[in-house]
């Protein structure tokens, strides 16, 4: 079983959207691809698994026998590990008439025949099933979320057409100037996807415009020396500097049509320059070759519209200034935005890297099994919940009226409603007073635990650490026990044992009695327990 699980795909996330979309189980877009990202050995089907059961829903893989197979012995829908594309999935709806009804990445059904599948099909399939609890906790709140996500961009740029619409000045504007607009703001628009492809060459978008065509290869031109002015300034920012600069000159002072006119004129040397280049060594950049076909219809239309021959000297003395402003906007935009996207363009494979590092299941036993090593005895009357006979113990020091204590119950009371893989202690630090409020809370929620009744534990737990104003009076009405001098006793040897143990900072993790060390947080650990 474990084989199947390790088997490295590509569409991960996409296949995951589907199944739980055919199941109606809602968990929202965001949640599936941040919890799949996150997992160590993602993007494998053990990811697939650990993510669903997350989301409570059952499920099972299997490696099935192909030349033994028998359709009527599949439930639908699965999950279907291929061979050949690079090893990504596919999402078996339906076999009927030996057709393969499947949905891929694209989202799209589709036919396949029974022999093609078969060829392609690694054997590994991953069936699930809906459950009661299945979904995700919060649902809504992160499909709202999801949708302004989604919302952001076209929002920005229907802000910016309107911005636009609204700075023509409709009464003197013809026909010749609305087209150069139209050139100037497409110039504006291609010079953009251009710094997109500078800061992040494998963008989805940019990859499909460069693939246009058998002899594009826009990396070749774009990552070459003849794209650079220099080495910290390339013909692409230039282009955006131009387009930029000269589109709101056109909207805010239209009589320096003539200037930009001109400067379009000195421009014209580029184009010759980067068409050569490419011909020479036999590529072809889309981008480049549109920005071109840009620089080039401006001119025309300028030579059309005797924007070159209606210069004067002495009219455009005065705008100059403003020119220069409207050219000197885009290159300190550009000059505070480049470094924060090149930032944020590293720090997802650096992240990636730090994963592989940081949830290397062997590392971790390593590091954790060099931690010193605290024995926790019955004797101190720790909470005790989930399966007291996992093999791993994770046991928290807590502090009842501790705010990050209350953030680590939240996420082990998570992991134990849907695993049985693991069992979990809770030690308080107190001081030990008989006023004081975290000592009676300790005292009150250890007595609890002694009922050996973990649904009222669990729930006692619960609604203390989910106050947002935390009273003991008012938890304690909720929740009665009858006290005697034991929970003196209980609070006093788990105070003495942290002082032996020097925990001075709540919550503190142990794991089978080590201490979790720096930088792994409780939340780090999900996975590397199994």
């Amino acid at each position: 079983m474990l084989n199947l699980f390790k088997a490295r795909q590509s569409n991960a996330v996409a296949i995951v959207q589907l199944l739980l979309k055919a199941l109606n189980i809602k968990v929202s877009d965001s949640t599936i691809k941040n919890a799949l990202e996150d997992h160590p050995d993602y993007p494998s089907l053990l990811s697939i698994s650990d993510c669903l059961t997350e989301w409570y829903v059952a499920n099972d893989a299997y490696q099935i026998d192909k030349e033994d197979y028998d359709p009527s012995d599949l439930q639908f829908p699965f999950i279907a590990h291929l061979k050949t594309n690079g090893g990504n999935y596919i999402l078996i709806t339906a076999i009927k008439d030996h057709q393969i009804t499947y949905s891929n990445e694209k989202g799209k059904n589709a036919l396949i025949s029974e022999n093609d599948f078969l060829k392609e099909w690694s054997g590994v399939a991953l069936h699930a099933t809906k459950t009661d609890k299945s979904g995700e906790i919060g649902y809504n709140n992160n499909y709202i979320k999801d949708i302004f996500s989604r919302l952001k961009l076209p929002l920005l740029i229907t802000t910016i057409i309107l911005g636009i619409l609204l700075a023509i000045d409709y009464q003197t504007i013809n026909p010749n100037y609305g087209v150069l607009l139209f050139i100037k703001l497409t110039g504006v628009l291609t010079s953009v996807l251009l710094l997109m492809h500078s800061i992040n060459a494998n963008n989805p978008l940019i990859q499909n415009l460069c693939s246009m065509g058998n002899k594009n290869n826009c990396n070749a031109i774009l990552k070459s020396e003849a794209a650079k002015v220099t080495s910290w300034l390339s013909w692409s920012e230039v282009g955006y500097f131009y387009f930029v600069g000269s589109s709101i000159c056109l909207l805010f002072l239209p009589l320096s049509i003539s200037i930009l006119a001109w400067l379009n004129v000195f421009a014209l040397p580029y184009t010759i320059y980067s068409l050569s280049y490419q011909y020479r060594h036999k590529n072809w950049c889309v981008l480049c070759c549109a920005v071109q076909a840009i620089l080039l219809g401006e001119f025309i239309l300028n030579i059309l519209s005797d924007n070159i021959l209606n210069f004067e000297i002495s009219t455009y003395i005065k705008i100059i200034p403003s020119i220069l402003l409207a050219f000197t906007i885009p290159i300190l935009t550009w000059a505070v935005i480049k470094p924060m996207l090149l930032k944020s363009a590293l720090s997802k494979p650096l992240k990636q890297q730090l994963k592989k590092f940081k949830y290397n299941s062997d590392l971790f036993k390593q590091v954790l099994q060099n931690q010193a090593k605290y024995s926790i005895s019955n004797d101190l009357m720790p909470i005790t919940l989930g399966n007291p006979n996992a093999e791993t113990t994770i046991t928290m020091v807590s502090n009842p009226f501790c705010g990050p204590c209350a953030k680590a119950h939240q996420v082990l009371d998570g992991w134990l409603s849907y695993r049985d893989d693991i069992q979990v202690k809770i030690i308080f630090s107190t001081a030990d007073h008989d006023n004081d409020e975290k000592t009676k809370v300790a005292r009150h929620i250890s007595a609890l635990g002694q009922l050996n009744d973990v649904k009222l534990v669990e729930q006692a737990l619960n609604d203390w650490y989910n106050q947002s104003t935390k009273k003991y009076e008012n938890w304690a009405q909720k929740h009665p026990i009858n006290f005697d001098g034991e929970w003196n006793e209980v609070t006093k040897k788990q105070k003495a044992w942290c002082d032996l143990t020097e925990i001075t900072f709540t919550p503190t993790i142990l794991i089978n009695g080590y201490k979790l060390p720096e930088p792994y947080r409780l939340e780090d650990i999900k996975y590397l327990l199994n």
